[in-house]
């Protein structure tokens, strides 16, 4: 899945769910930061751990 439609249906459970436009924002900020710092068998492990670490 390419990220601009990962972006899109990010943007639109966040909509269902009702969250701020400032909220969206920040989770839309954070998730790019995210990809940008870890591989995608970085942030699996991170997410079986259940431990994020800035």
């Amino acid at each position: 899945m390419k990220e601009t439609t990962f972006f899109c249906y990010l943007e639109q459970a966040l909509k269902n769910l009702k969250a701020t436009e400032a909220l969206r924002f920040n989770i839309e900020g954070e998730v790019k930061r995210l990809m940008k710092v870890y591989s995608e068998a970085e942030i699996c492990e991170k997410v079986k751990e259940g431990t994020f670490k800035k």
